[in-house]
């Protein structure tokens, strides 16, 4: 069998040069970066977020802030560049044959877990194995479903073999490397139970300490760690109510990060703060939501999930909630993707075209309370959860909530704090509708989100990320086409033929990609911001008056 160097230009890795995102590059300060000064080992940063993680588990989690710790304790064997590229990690090298259907990955040799035990290719056949696993409970079988088989050839050598082509395959092999020595004979099925998932061991730059629930997660400095750095000797993730008040903590110099200033302060603190904070801006990689339960009485009907489009004014939410800093969105696929299609229906606000829309539904009675009615007397309304302390998704909801209640739809807003929202509504799947946000990938691939396949198996356990039961045979098509398809205008068409569907039956209401601008502590050095977010964390360092010396 034929194999190629990664470098090779054959359509398999040229399709890794259409990940990039047209006319986006990396936001960063021309000050900062190692050239600024020398970097020396030493000190605390401290980072702000208004969530807490359930568990640290790479191959279990879900969310945004197991995520940012889960990618600084675990190494993987790619990751992405500033450039939104795939480069080397654990993995030095790798070549695949012609058909794509072998891919082999050469491993360093001089990378160690925090417990000292070397990572090797057993530990990598481990972690991809343990999601192809049939008791596997969590979400991301789909994600890796078109892998055959993971293979060890020797120690440091680990194969890769497909059941069909891949496309997004080398951008999804960026997983946390598990620990195969100290999880290899745990039953798949009980790996939720275990107290790694509290303190995990990875091989990443920093090394799990500590987590006081609801107050804060200590990570040190990996003084093995197999690339240059780490140069700051501790990280300290702090918990926050609310983003104010986490941003109280940044003014207040509690705090040395804030991932995005809320929208509202933004000028005031690029303002007030000049001389203390770097700021970074950058379109978000993602978009915010509201998913709706396809097999809920309501909703189910298409036409109350287009009234509802109508019906909530996204150009305020986008003008009077992020301040301008966001754009309104009409389907999965953010406006700099190579693969956003433009010509979608806007479902500019318009109630009059909602409220035609529900009376063709049925509801046509309006009650005392100004809510509507169908012939059975059913009342028009349904319950919307969310988390607490995200000030955006709350004014948001605030906004859909007096605009649907105009047209005599009744959105019942309830908050829920991070652990519980996550635990007994969005991973059970037990909700009617839900306000949150994606963070996406470098690759189009939205089979995890919309493919009938990523909803719940005969058990009701998620597969996925498709929490709201959507199913269309075309779009299962086309996604499992866009998978196995190499050219990129070709999968420029089938992701557009996808966008129209999502965008004509709304199993989301759409709403924006903001615009984020994050803040730094300026005695912070050696940042690298992407589109994706922060990079090479491994590479900052503070600061210090001896260094400028």
């Amino acid at each position: 069998m034929k194999f190629e160097r990664r470098w090779s230009i054959v359509p398999v890795v040229a399709l890794l040069s259409f990940l990039l995102v047209a006319g986006c590059s990396s936001v960063t300060d021309p000050d900062t970066g190692p050239a600024d000064g020398v970097p020396a080992v030493g000190g605390e940063m401290v980072f702000g977020m208004t969530s807490e993680p359930v568990i640290l588990n790479p191959i279990l989690s879900t969310g945004t802030p197991a995520g940012f710790v889960n990618n600084r304790v675990f190494a993987s064997l790619v990751r992405a560049d500033e450039n939104l590229q795939m480069e080397p990690y654990v993995a030095e090298d790798w070549e695949f044959s012609e058909d794509g259907l072998e891919w082999i990955f050469q491993l360093r040799d001089d990378v160690y877990f925090h417990d000292g035990e070397q990572l090797t290719a057993d530990d990598v056949v481990y972690t991809y194995m343990a999601i192809l696993h049939e008791d596997y409970t969590g979400v991301r079988a789909t994600t890796y479903e078109p892998i055959e088989e993971v293979v060890a050839v020797d120690d440091l050598t680990v194969k890769f073999v497909l059941k069909r082509p891949h496309a997004p395959l080398l951008s999804d092999l960026t997983m946390g490397i598990m620990p195969s020595h100290l999880l290899a004979d745990e039953p798949i099925a009980q790996l939720r139970e275990l107290d790694f998932n509290m303190k995990p061991i990875g091989a990443g730059p920093f090394v799990f300490e500590e987590w006081r629930s609801g107050e804060y997660i200590v990570l040190s400095r990996n003084p093995d760690f197999f690339l240059d750095g780490p140069y700051l000797e501790q990280v300290r993730i702090r918990f926050y109510g609310d983003e104010q008040v986490m941003l109280t903590a940044l003014e207040a110099g509690d705090i040395d990060y804030i991932g995005s200033i809320p929208p509202d302060d933004i000028d005031r603190v690029m303002q007030e703060y000049d001389d203390k904070l770097e700021f970074f801006e950058r379109q978000n990689n993602g978009y915010s939501y509201i998913g709706l339960k396809q097999t809920h009485p309501i909703l189910e009907d298409h036409r109350v999930r287009q009234a509802m489009a109508y019906g909530i004014n996204r150009r305020t939410v986008v003008d009077d909630v992020l301040n301008g800093y966001g754009t309104v969105m009409n389907a999965n696929v953010p406006p700099f993707s190579w693969a956003y299609n433009p010509d979608l229906t806007d479902y500019e606000y318009d109630p009059d075209q909602a409220i035609e829309l529900l009376e063709k539904a049925g509801w046509t009675e309006i009650g005392d309370d100004g809510i509507r009615r169908n012939a059975d007397g059913d009342k028009l309304s349904v319950e919307c959860v969310t988390s607490t302390g995200n000030v955006i998704r709350e004014n948001t909801l605030l906004i859909a909530q007096q605009n649907l209640a105009e047209i005599g739809f009744d959105l019942d807003v309830q908050f829920y704090e991070w652990t519980v929202l996550l635990e007994q509504y969005l991973d059970a799947a037990m909700f009617e509708s839900y306000m949150l946000g994606w963070s996406l990938g470098l690759d189009p691939d939205a089979y995890l989100f919309f493919h009938s396949d990523a909803s719940l198996d005969e058990e009701g356990n998620l597969r996925g990320f498709n929490d709201v039961e959507y199913s269309n045979e075309r779009v299962d098509e086309l996604l499992e086409l866009g998978r196995i398809t190499l050219d990129q205008d070709e999968r420029e068409e089938i992701y557009h033929e996808i966008q129209e569907i999502l965008n004509e039956e709304l199993p989301y209401i759409f709403l924006f990609s903001q615009d984020l601008v994050s803040a730094t502590n300026r005695d912070i050095r050696g940042i690298t911001m992407s589109d994706i977010g922060p990079l090479y964390m491994e590479q900052w360092y503070i600061e210090t008056a001896e260094a400028e010396e």
